[in-house]
């Protein structure tokens, strides 16, 4: 009896690890840098036309232990900011990626920025996440491959990443594009990525078209249940000229959340001091937003304050909401249907309503000292569950 016994647990734990085997995910490892490089340029895009590969940016494989995030080596891309210039990093080599479900990689900046990570079809169009990344940190970028979004979605007559069909990957400092309206992001800059790869295991789902409740269809903004960080930090300050600012306060994935509401949180990290006011926004131009019927968004805030969330309209029409929340009341849920939205008193829309298929981009602005409060040498605003209901 005791043999039989013996050899039915030998039988089970040889079928549970043939199980597990079969189960394990497959991956498509593109590159962890440990050897020569092989098909990556540095290419560049003059806003007056034309362009190629980029002779004045340099890359490299990184050998020092700062600047490497697994084994011994990274990719190193050294670049310059400037106006009038476009400049991306590109693996240019077709890659299958039939069966894969989701893409891991690491990068670190070395300024404050947001980068475009994208995956270009022949001759189709480029489908893009954006992710934030702090300065001198390694950022973790895991995202599924179904979440990304056409940069056109005309350039593809049937509006869907072909996985068999990928020609390039692609990484893009957006500061190439904003320092045409911000001069001051001129400078010289260097990003690291190391370990990319792709996976057939689907990573957690934290934006795109989902339900709110089995009837209820909704396009979650974000629920910030990934390491990947979409929102960008915005600053204005009432100067003369006015100024206004990207990057310069803190942004991260941070283990609170509501009830119901996942594991983690978006956590903003700012002073609220003199004149000048901090906000966070995620943009969402390339995203089919027509259907949109309202906003739901969780709050919390370490100090008592006054907060507008907006949706602004790619036309520039601002439509908000001004709420107050309380340190002590914890996480606040709003439910706001588009009629709870105002327009702003500087702004103007033809139509006077907010159009869904116009919107461009959700935020959330502490505009306490405006509104009569009083100032904090550090407030932390956390954001968690941000959707835009649908119509069925």
């Amino acid at each position: 009896m005791k043999i039989t016994r013996w050899i039915a647990a030998v039988l089970a734990a040889a079928l549970s690890g043939s199980l597990a085997a079969q189960d394990k995910p497959k991956q498509v490892k593109v590159d962890d840098f440990e050897a020569e490089l092989s098909g990556w340029m540095a290419l560049k895009l003059e806003t007056a036309g034309g362009g190629g590969e980029d002779s004045e940016s340099k890359i490299a494989v990184a050998r020092e232990a700062a600047h490497v995030k697994a084994g011994k080596g990274s990719l190193s891309y050294t670049y310059d900011v400037a106006a009038g210039t476009v400049r991306l990093l590109a693996l240019q080599r077709p890659v299958d990626l039939a069966g894969m479900k989701s893409l891991r990689l690491w990068v670190k900046a070395s300024h404050a920025t947001a980068l475009v990570i994208g995956l270009a079809e022949n001759g189709s169009a480029t489908y893009q996440a954006a992710v934030t990344c702090a300065a001198g940190k390694w950022q973790e970028v895991l995202v599924n491959l179904d979440e990304l979004v056409p940069d056109e979605a005309t350039k593809d007559p049937n509006g869907k990443l072909d996985l068999d069909q990928v020609g390039s990957i692609q990484v893009l400092d957006i500061g190439s594009f904003l320092v045409n309206l911000l001069p001051e992001l001129k400078a010289t800059r260097t990003l690291w990525l190391d370990e990319i790869a792709f996976s057939s295991q689907a990573a957690p789902l934290t934006t795109g078209v989902t339900k709110v409740t089995r009837v209820v269809p909704a396009f979650l903004v974000d629920n910030f249940e990934s390491p990947v960080v979409r929102w960008i930090p915005i600053s204005l300050e009432f100067a003369e000229p006015p100024k206004f600012n990207l990057f310069d306060a803190p942004v991260a994935i941070d283990r609170d959340a509501p009830a119901e509401g996942g594991k983690q949180c978006l956590k903003f990290t700012y002073p609220r001091k003199g004149a000048k006011f901090h906000g966070v926004m995620r943009n969402l131009e390339k995203n089919d937003l027509s259907k949109s019927t309202g906003l739901d968004i969780s709050l919390k805030t370490s100090v008592d304050g006054t907060f507008l969330v907006g949706v602004e309209e790619r036309d520039g029409s601002r439509y908000q909401k001004m709420v107050e929340l309380k340190a002590g009341d914890g996480w606040k849920t709003l439910s706001l249907g588009f009629a709870d939205l105002a327009l702003a008193d500087d702004s103007q829309d033809d139509n006077g309503r907010l159009d869904p298929a116009e919107i461009k981009q959700v935020s959330v602005a502490d505009i306490t000292q405006i509104a009569g409060g009083g100032e904090a040498d550090e407030v932390v605003l956390r954001l968690d569950q941000v959707l835009f209901t649908l119509a069925p």
